[in-house]
């Protein structure tokens, strides 16, 4: 409780001090003594109004709640209301008295709230009090000031205060001097962090948490459903989109980069649900798909990685419209932060085709002129000869969404109405500030807001009933009658790094871990759709804009698997050989294999071979043609036959690498190394049996001749004595055989060889 009543404190203390800051001349002893009292952490709270909207007649009930923050039981307490009958005729001006407390003609306002009870120390009380305006002499269209103040009721110091906002409606649009209804339009986010990873896995289960009945995501498309009648156009993530996909069935979560390690998880009903409820309200509603994982568009154009994201527009459009069964709007680009400079818009627009385009307001301010000029949501920009319809979304307001966003927590009950009352007090002055123009606004809230059910479903309620307020889709506004839209502007820089992109030194990984992919990619051979597609999303993911600032480590993480992931994959093709090839002649074949050692993917490899030949040698040992493009099926080795030639006598090196197809190499295979050895004793021997042969025939034509001429009858029975045999004492062969001594160095040499 300690902790809520010092927060409470907190959250007072800058409407304290711009009270307190008033002139020194002018505060009295109860004012100092307020001062203090406020400091120590007595706070007023405004948590309510009603009427929202003001009408002639309407008594306006303000409660609220007093907080004691003090050490002290403080009693003798009231509190006070104080308006104005003026309303405020800029938004500088509203904006003026939220910050300072000061505005034309405040003054007290009904009755005060006597606080009967002594307050204790840490407690809260509720109050409650009202007044009537026509009393005030409330009675114009436009917003007035509703102050709160805690009072010590002895000396009417005022302790703490705050403040509010209260538009006034008269009886209808011409006693309003409306010209015209202000159009609205709602950009309504469904933008998540990329949670695709290598392997087919999530890189963690915190989806399912946005998805259950009080999360998020839910709560933004049931709010969004049941608002067919606020002009909302949805802005979808594919990447969104394909996550809740993948846990429509059994899926995984985690593990590590070589696919194992990860955490079985049952098919998720509450996925199923969201996406076929996100169907049919596709179906009703407009909605425009961004490109896969919201990618930062202005830091990819900076960084000259326009081919990413052009992959990211290609790549949104097939799974969101697989998704979505061909749902999806016209083209409309939402730069992160929309910010976004000439370079990023002529990309989008000479490469993407897009012209449209939603910025802040903040990014075309209009110039100053001598006199008021109301602002608008709509302007052109010629860019490259083209025309860009910009859409400004209101810079003020995507603020005063961001302050109703949960993220960090449940918010207090008067936050939630402060979100709400400015919500409804902006769009009017909006109004009433140029009440004879006809005009647009678009609201944009950040991406990855986070409201309450209740207050998104409050707010576009106010959307849709605001009697100033004209709902219409984004798509509508740029044909759309306005009066306003040729409002000169400060011209957008050609060149400016957004605020918060992805840095140069992220997208210098990213663009490593994409030349890694591009590779691997390259060495597959006819891979199906799917598997490129589930590349290409792991690839994609590390670019979106949800890695700004402090997400950024959960972007490394994503690359650095998808990194591993490629790397173990290459490790996977391997080269089979003898690290020693023996070989007798200068010439031959060096056999070796390469193993697909991936499961499902057939892959196409070049062989690169490289001799280590030495300068001293007369000869050198080269490698002739050979098929050096293999296409090798999934699980399979493939042989490889090196023809050399003029293999010099000894060792030789052979280094053999694989490349993709178009020569780029495969870092991740290791290199094969054979070494040649030569002896070139091959010809050698050759010529040794050939001269062993010819004196075989010389030796046996000389001795037939020689028995011819001698007439010798007592010849060897060759048949009847092997070659070879010795003859004995009582023998009548004259000459023995020598054919088998002719015939021994041969055989002896082709031996040792």
């Amino acid at each position: 409780m300690a902790a809520a009543v010092a927060a409470a404190a907190l959250a007072a203390a800058p409407a304290l001090a711009a009270i307190a800051g008033a002139p020194a001349a002018q505060a009295s002893p109860a004012a100092h003594t307020a001062a203090r009292v406020a400091a120590s952490g007595l706070s007023i709270h405004i948590n309510g109004m009603n009427p929202r909207v003001a009408r002639a007649g309407s008594t306006v009930n303000v409660r609220g709640t007093i907080t004691n923050g003090t050490r002290q039981t403080q009693a003798g307490l009231q509190v006070q209301l104080d308006t104005s009958a003026t309303h405020f005729t800029t938004r500088d001006g509203l904006k003026s008295y939220l910050s300072s407390g000061r505005a034309p003609g405040l003054a007290t306002a009904g009755d005060s709230f006597g606080v009967s009870a002594s307050v204790a120390p840490g407690a809260t009380i509720s109050w409650s009090t009202s007044f009537q305006v026509s009393a005030e002499g409330i009675s114009t269209f436009g917003v007035y000031p509703v102050t709160a103040e805690l009072q010590a009721a002895a000396t009417l110091g005022v302790l703490s205060s705050d403040r509010t906002l209260l538009p006034y409606w008269p009886s209808s649009q011409a006693a309003a001097g409306l010209e015209s209804r202000l159009k609205i339009s709602w950009l309504w986010p469904l933008v998540d962090q990329p949670h695709h990873q290598a392997c087919t896995t999530l890189t963690d289960n915190s989806l399912a948490a946005g998805l259950s009945p009080d999360g998020r995501l839910s709560a933004l498309l049931d709010t969004g459903a049941s608002h067919q009648d606020a002009g909302l156009t949805w802005m979808i993530d594919p990447a969104l989109l394909s996550d809740v996909a993948t846990m429509s069935s059994h899926y995984q979560v985690g593990g590590q980069a070589n696919c194992v390690g990860a955490t079985p998880e049952a098919a998720s009903p509450a996925a199923a649900s969201w996406l076929t409820a996100l169907r049919k309200v596709t179906a009703a509603q407009p909605a425009v798909l961004t490109p896969y994982a919201n990618v930062d568009m202005a830091a990819l154009v900076h960084q000259g990685l326009t081919k990413d994201l052009a992959s990211a527009y290609r790549l949104g459009r097939t799974v969101g419209n697989d998704v979505l069964g061909g749902k999806s709007g016209p083209d409309i680009a939402w730069p992160a932060g929309g910010t976004a400079d000439l370079s990023v818009l002529t990309n989008l627009a000479a490469a993407e085709h897009i012209r449209t385009v939603v910025l802040t307001s903040s990014q075309l301010p209009a110039l100053p002129a001598g006199s008021f000029s109301p602002d608008d949501a709509v302007t052109s920009l010629k860019v490259a000869g083209l025309t860009v319809n910009v859409l400004l979304s209101d810079s003020t307001l995507t603020g005063v969404l961001r302050a109703g966003d949960t993220s960090t927590g449940t918010l207090s009950r008067s936050t939630e109405f402060d979100v709400r009352q400015r919500f409804l007090a902006e769009t009017a002055m909006i109004a009433a500030e140029a009440p004879e123009s006809a005009r647009t606004i678009v609201v944009a809230p950040p991406y990855d807001w986070s409201p309450s059910a209740g207050l998104a479903d409050d707010l576009l309620n106010e959307t849709a009933s605001a009697p100033w307020l004209a709902p219409a889709p984004l798509a509508s506004l740029s044909s759309a009658p306005d009066t306003e839209r040729g409002v000169a502007r400060r011209p957008l820089p050609s060149s400016k790094k957004s605020p918060g992109e992805l840095s140069a030194a992220y997208l210098d990984r990213v663009r490593t871990v994409g030349t890694e992919l591009a590779g691997f990619q390259s060495m597959l051979y006819k891979p199906s759709e799917g598997y490129t597609q589930f590349l290409n999303e792991a690839m994609i993911a590390t670019e979106s804009a949800a890695w700004r600032g402090r997400g950024a480590p959960r972007g490394e993480a994503l690359a650095d698997n998808l990194s591993s992931y490629v790397e173990g994959a290459e490790k996977k093709i391997k080269i089979i050989a003898s690290s020693q090839v023996p070989m007798g002649g200068s010439s031959g074949l060096v056999p070796f294999s390469v193993q697909n050692g991936l499961l499902h993917q057939t892959i196409r490899v070049k062989v690169i071979v490289s001799v280590v030949n030495t300068r001293s040698r007369t000869s050198q040992l080269t490698v002739g043609h050979f098929q050096d493009t293999l296409i090798i099926p999934p699980g399979q080795p493939a042989l490889v036959r090196l023809p050399v030639s003029a293999a010099p006598q000894g060792s030789t090196v052979i280094h053999v690498s694989l490349a993709t197809a178009d020569g780029t190499p495969l870092p991740a295979v290791k290199v094969g190394t054979i070494t040649v050895l030569s002896t070139r004793y091959g010809r050698a021997i050759l010529f040794l049996i050939g001269a062993a042969i010819g004196v075989l025939v010389l030796t046996s034509v000389f001795r037939g001749v020689r028995r011819r001429m001698r007439g010798d009858t007592n010849l060897v029975n060759e048949e009847a004595d092997l070659p070879g045999s010795v003859v004995t004492g009582t023998s009548d062969a004259r000459y023995p055989t020598e054919a088998p001594d002719d015939l021994a160095d041969a055989r002896r040499w082709a031996d040792d060889a």
